[in-house]
């Protein structure tokens, strides 16, 4: 059960897609039906794979997705556990909230799938979750949703940041640590350490990491923006290996696991590749 379940009695979070309701009012465990995970970091192009599904004419209903279950049960779980609050809009923030959590349940995000129901009248198939991040999640995912197949998109660290400077998601903020202001005005760097973030440096090579502060002094970025997006990619990228997770799912589920780099297709075509994987006959 998740933790504050009994508080919250039979909720309905999107239309045919709830928790907490009984067989005898038409739902049914989601456990027990096909459905699609997206997993891949931040920027790997969850998102645009599935509006490219959608332009494609497929018909499909999205599970409320990983941001939506987080504000719905991870942080008001983890804040009643701690007795403070913290900052749900802070993207780092929400990373200690999701670990924290597994703390608690060990599957984390998985948890909480593992207990969404569907009712089957409400809903078009096939289901869509976005998504799943991690060796960990994905371990428990294989185990405890025994019917669903995995979508693994990719891409590199560099392309990883560029799609988070270009897309300028209000969700992609970082809390400014009191320190943050002895870097907050500098424009003309020679590292990522001049910006604040000196462990990005792994992940980036030293092109990499001349390009994009090169468009720091162009003006193309902000300091402060490639400063958050740094953090955000490095903190995810320590949190779940994306490597050790492909190898988990191609291990565990080989024949359930279709896994793309989403740098070497267009949308559309990654949109063929997934449906022909949901419907091989088709």
């Amino acid at each position: 059960m998740l933790f504050f379940q009994d508080e919250l009695a039979s909720v309905e979070l999107a239309p045919g897609i709830g928790i907490g309701f009984s067989v005898s009012q038409g739902w049914l465990p989601l456990v027990e039906r096909p459905f699609l995970i997206l997993v891949g970091l931040t920027g790997v192009g969850k998102s645009t794979v599935t509006a490219a599904l959608s332009h494609a004419g497929l018909e499909f209903s999205l599970l409320p997705n990983r941001r939506t279950l987080t504000d719905r049960f991870i942080i008001p779980t983890i804040v009643k556990m701690d007795e403070k609050g913290g900052n749900p809009s802070c993207r780092l923030s929400r990373l200690y909230y999701t670990r924290r959590y597994k703390q608690l349940f060990p599957a984390g995000m998985v948890h909480i799938l593992s207990q969404l129901q569907i009712d089957p009248l409400e809903i078009h198939f096939p289901l869509i979750f976005d998504g799943l991040r991690g060796e960990n999640e994905v371990t428990y995912a294989t185990k405890m949703l025994p019917l669903a197949q995995f979508v693994f998109l990719d891409a590199p660290e560099y392309v990883r940041l560029q799609r988070l400077l270009i897309r300028n998601d209000s969700f992609d903020r970082v809390a400014k640590s009191s320190q943050a202001g002895h870097h907050s005005e500098v424009s003309q760097s020679s590292s990522f350490a001049d910006l604040g973030v000196p462990e990005a440096t792994a992940f980036f090579s030293d092109r990499e990491t001349a390009e994009i502060l090169e468009r720091v002094s162009q003006g193309v970025y902000s300091v402060s923006a490639v400063r958050d997006r740094l953090k955000i990619v490095v903190e995810e990228r320590r949190s779940y290996d994306p490597s050790a997770t492909r190898v988990a799912l191609e291990k565990l589920a080989p024949d359930r696991t279709l896994v793309i780099d989403t740098t070497r297709y267009s949308p559309e075509l990654i949109a063929r590749k997934v449906m022909q994987f949901l419907d091989p006959e088709a």
